[in-house]
């Protein structure tokens, strides 16, 4: 059963391709399938709706069955819905707290978590929370993408600089806060350790829509003790983080047919 389905998703895959539709010796060739089997996997898809035949030739092609089948699943669903799985892999894979923050506007606002580490020494949600931008990983890859006035501006603008109630390594000075802009731009990723709070260290990297002109639609960070978290082990993740931040960029021109609202909702 399992080689027949197998078969057949790779058929509809190949009909993908080609709009205009394909002829069933391409289809047996680019698919590596018998002529046999191939015929009576495209009847069967047929009868149940997903192929026609048409043309003078008899090519094969996709109907809209597929496509309807997505619509009514993403009416279901939030844009949130279809980003849970990315963190909810990472927290898996980490054990540690996730955290998804998007741009609102001029600010940056956490809208979604996974949670996997354990009661006890753990850092919890803060959602709804908008990010202190030069002492939070997911502030830093915003900041990165800006030239060097429009970071000290938004830093301003925020008036947490010299905020008593950070960190014990939260950046104090202009001098020092373009210096670590500068080498989260050049590294692609951000570390903040003991800065938005003392004991708690981060990792993130940006989302960035790769549909249009490239732009930053948020970031993606993993929490947790600096205790468990030092430095070496977070860029461990990385790899997992740019990943699954590569994922929600592919979903988000999805957005507009999801029921309910992206960023506007905070998945609590």
């Amino acid at each position: 059963m399992s080689a027949i389905l197998d078969r057949a998703l790779v058929l509809l895959e190949r009909l993908s391709l080609a709009p205009q539709g394909v002829a069933l010796a391409d289809i047996c060739r680019d698919c590596d399938i018998a002529k046999g089997t191939a015929h009576r996997l495209l009847a069967h898809l047929i009868k149940r709706g997903y192929v026609r035949q048409s043309g003078e030739d008899g090519v094969y092609q996709l109907t809209l069955q597929l496509p309807l089948l997505s619509a009514h699943y993403l009416e279901g669903q939030g844009f949130l819905d279809i980003c849970q799985p990315q963190l909810d892999r990472l927290a898996e894979l980490s054990g540690e707290l996730v955290r998804l923050a998007w741009l609102d506007g001029d600010r940056l606002v956490f809208i979604a978590e996974a949670q996997r580490a354990a009661p006890g020494l753990r850092y919890d949600a803060n959602l709804g929370n908008v990010a202190t931008l030069h002492v939070t990983a997911v502030g830093k890859t915003w900041l990165a993408t800006m030239p060097a006035e429009e970071v000290v501006k938004r830093v301003r603008a925020q008036g947490r600089l010299l905020d008593p109630g950070l960190g014990p390594r939260a950046i104090k000075s202009e001098k020092e806060l373009l210096t670590e802009v500068t080498r989260t731009r050049r590294r692609g990723y951000a570390l903040a350790i003991d800065e938005g709070e003392v004991g708690a260290a981060a990792v993130g990297v940006p989302i960035v829509t790769v549909h249009a002109t490239p732009g930053f639609l948020g970031a993606l960070a993993i929490i947790g003790p600096a205790a468990r978290l030092q430095r070496a082990r977070l860029v461990e993740f990385v790899p997992e983080l740019r990943a699954a931040a590569a994922a929600i960029a592919e979903l988000w021109p999805l957005r507009s047919f999801c029921r309910k609202a992206g960023p506007a909702a905070v998945r609590r």
